[in-house]
């Protein structure tokens, strides 16, 4: 059934118009998985939090485990990436996300919330294997110039799934049904999406280089570091990254927190919020492709991150669950350029080969910021409050702007 419905991504219609003929094939699986990857987590991750904090009572160090998780995984990005070298890369998603997701199926076992945050902690650790192969795998799958419509594409369908679901699940949750059911049956989609994005057309890159160098441990991470010294434009975008994200993160451990706390927010207000946001990326996604395409990866990150800062700002003036639409939709379109912009930038700024080490660096400066961040956010909360609290995120999310236009400088000047 799936091989059939991939079979009707074809060319006709407006995908025809958009992508060439020989990046069809690939696109059908890509978009498949995609699709499913957005119902899989359309169920689940819009409520997350809400859950944890609502129903589950998890305190506020237990919300920023929940938040830190994912980046938790991201410091072991070198090691992934080592492993690697001369291997095919599409095992590393596959295999990952499957494991990770079939972890929902535990969520029956769940009582209290320290087990909530440990399971769903330990399903985006594992998650976050796939990151410097999945990179890796974008650049070869499809060419330079169609990559942001491709990958912009994708996430149209992707993200209309993760609106209309969440939609449902929102208020599936709000009449009673568990979310053990709801979570574990979004994990079987999910699973089936991970084995449609194991059909995508490999090509022969993929294979091993025989002969080909293999550092240990170690030394694949000290030269993954030294990548900072030599390399002046991904310095500067790595410095971005570890700012704005850093003020980033710890507005997203608020958010919910003065979601629930301050505006007593119900299951139905955050998939409407969700779908705010979801309707915001769709509508970005097939624009941002085609903005970074004509003027480049840089370009687009630095646009999206300035789009990202009026976050925090409606945070700071709302006083009621529907004031924070607005920011519901900034998230949507910055969220989205930034998810395209990127992994983009990685590929425009490493050298040719060291994609996926250039994503390990990358991943493992995320998995620094976001292990450190939300458990910095709940200190400054105490000390600041609410407001305060979102002006001094939104200063670091200005700076990393800052930082950004540097090293979008650089790279004109082909400083790299």
């Amino acid at each position: 059934m799936l091989s059939r419905l991939a079979e009707k991504l074809n060319g006709e219609g407006i995908v025809g118009r958009v992508l060439s003929p020989h990046v069809i094939p690939a696109y059908r699986w890509d978009a498949l998985a995609g699709l499913l990857g957005g119902i899989y987590m359309g169920a689940i991750f819009p409520f997350v939090m809400r859950i944890a904090r609502a129903d589950l009572h998890a305190s506020r160090l237990e919300i920023s485990l929940l938040t830190a998780a994912p980046f938790i995984g991201s410091l072991l990005a070198p090691l992934w990436a080592r492993q690697m070298v001369g291997r095919s890369k599409m095992p590393f998603c596959v295999y990952s996300w499957t494991f990770a997701r079939a972890l929902f199926f535990g969520m029956f076992l769940v009582t209290q919330a320290w087990q909530f945050v440990l399971l769903i902690g330990t399903a985006q650790i594992i998650g976050s294997i796939s990151g410097p192969a999945y990179t890796s795998l974008m650049k070869d799958i499809y060419p330079d110039e169609e990559r942001g419509r491709a990958m912009g594409l994708v996430r149209v369908g992707a993200y209309s799934a993760l609106l209309v679901v969440s939609f449902i699940a929102g208020h599936l949750l709000d009449s009673g049904v568990p979310f053990k059911w709801v979570f574990s049956v979004a994990a079987v989609i999910g699973i089936a999406g991970a084995w449609c994005f194991s059909r995508v057309p490999v090509r022969e890159s993929f294979i091993p280089v025989a002969g080909q160098e293999r550092l240990s441990t170690f030394g694949f991470w000290l030269q993954t570091v030294a990548i900072l010294k030599r390399n002046r434009g991904f310095r500067w975008f790595a410095a971005s990254v570890m700012t704005y994200g850093f003020g980033n993160l710890v507005a997203f451990t608020l958010y919910p927190l003065y979601q629930v706390d301050r505006l007593h927010v119900t299951n139905i207000q955050v998939a409407t919020l969700t779908n705010a946001a979801s309707i915001s990326s769709i509508i970005a996604f097939a624009y941002w492709g085609h903005f970074m395409d004509k003027h480049g990866a840089l370009w687009t990150a630095l646009v999206n991150i300035l789009i990202q800062c009026l976050m925090p700002v409606v945070y700071l003036f709302s006083g009621a669950w529907w004031h924070l639409i607005p920011a519901a939709m900034a998230q949507g379109v910055a969220g989205a350029g930034i998810e395209l912009a990127y992994l983009n930038v990685i590929l425009t700024l490493s050298e040719e080969g060291k994609e996926a080490q250039y994503q390990a660096l990358h991943s493992m400066l995320l998995g620094v910021r976001g292990t450190i961040a939300p458990f910095v956010a709940v200190p400054i909360l105490r000390a600041l409050g609410f407001h305060i609290s979102f002006v001094v995120c939104l200063v670091l999310m200005l700076l990393g702007a800052y930082m950004q236009a540097v090293s979008l400088r650089a790279y004109r000047r082909r400083g790299v």
